[in-house]
């Protein structure tokens, strides 16, 4: 099963996210595209977070 992160808000430097589990994690800016936002989805692809279009 592929990692998916939906970005259910943004704190201080870093991007709360949901997986598909439930879990949370928080996921740094700089790791990100840069043009993200909330209700984005994001998977992690070839050591990357990359928008899910």
């Amino acid at each position: 099963m592929e990692n998916l992160y939906t970005i259910e808000r943004f704190e201080e430097d870093y991007a709360v996210c949901i997986t598909q589990n439930g879990r949370q994690v928080n996921i740094p800016f700089e790791t990100i595209p840069a043009n993200s936002v909330v209700g984005d989805v994001l998977r992690f692809v070839a050591g990357e977070y990359q928008k899910v279009e």
